[in-house]
């Protein structure tokens, strides 16, 4: 039984969370993200900064990857002005957006039934559960059911500008799935904003990197959750370009790292992980 089946969420999920709190508890400040909410709703023990993925130096790469694409979204639902007060997740796993992020906004996390239900009996059992705040919707994405008609049964209102956000996803879906979300996410009223990570293939990424990716990528085969779609900066701004949106921009991981890293003594950097593309209706 995977851990949709059994109500819990993936290991991908929880290792995503572990990262961001052990950025905000390792490395020099300033933090380009700090996020240690997801740790509590992880549920792990005192011993989980011991198993072999939170390896401080190793997985320095990875966790500087997670917490720039999460800054970054979260940056542009700032930018994003007075219009956006409705923010979309998709594949939201352990996000916790709803709960640190200071601005007017109402939170839409989509993921897999169980999933759902377990994380609104944990939220509520750790007193973080704020339905004014945040709407837990749960879509079967193996029926194709759509994200966005369900996010709209629950509340959301599509002619209002909305900020959606995928992260760590794209590279699960195959391309015609990615393409479908990403209609949806065009479908939207104008001044809506689609902010989706991607990740190149191995090839692409700089040398010392590849050996992570390997590595990863055979992790998720083995899981049973294989990368289906590595594309390109090209490839995906062709993506977002053809579901209809009107400007689409590529913020690479060097972009990030100039971003966010360039000052930083600790030698902390994404390059090599996720680019993200950042596409306007």
């Amino acid at each position: 039984m995977d851990a949709q089946q059994s109500g819990e969420p993936d290991a991908t999920a929880v290792r995503t969370a572990l990262w961001r709190a052990l950025h905000t508890l390792i490395d020099d400040a300033p933090h380009v993200l700090d996020d240690t909410i997801g740790l509590r709703l992880a549920g792990v023990d005192e011993t989980w900064r011991e198993r072999p993925d939170m390896d401080p130096v190793r997985t320095r790469p990875n966790r500087a990857s997670i917490v720039a694409r999460s800054r970054a979204a979260e940056d542009a639902l700032a930018a994003s002005g007075a219009g956006a007060r409705q923010l979309v997740v998709l594949g939201a796993g352990l996000d916790t957006t709803a709960q640190r992020y200071p601005g007017d906004v109402r939170v839409f996390e989509i993921d897999a039934p169980a999933t759902q239900a377990w994380k609104r009996a944990r939220l509520a059992d750790l007193g973080l559960l704020d339905p004014a705040r945040l709407t837990l919707v749960p879509v079967d994405f193996e029926v194709d059911e759509s994200w966005l008609s369900a996010a709209t049964e629950a509340g959301l209102n599509p002619a209002t500008p909305t900020v959606v956000s995928m992260l760590g996803v794209a590279m699960y879906l195959t391309r015609d799935a990615i393409s479908a979300t990403l209609r949806q996410a065009a479908s939207l009223a104008p001044g809506s904003m689609m902010v989706m990570g991607f990740s190149r293939p191995i090839e692409m990424a700089p040398a010392e990197i590849r050996p992570l990716l390997e590595g990863a990528a055979a992790g998720a085969a083995a899981s049973g959750h294989p990368w289906l779609s590595l594309l390109s900066p090209d490839d995906a701004v062709a993506l977002a370009r053809g579901a209809g949106f009107a400007e689409v921009q590529v913020v690479t991981s060097e972009d990030l790292h100039a971003r966010y890293f360039a000052d930083r003594a600790d030698g902390l950097s994404p390059v090599g992980g996720e680019d993200l593309v950042i596409a306007t209706v």
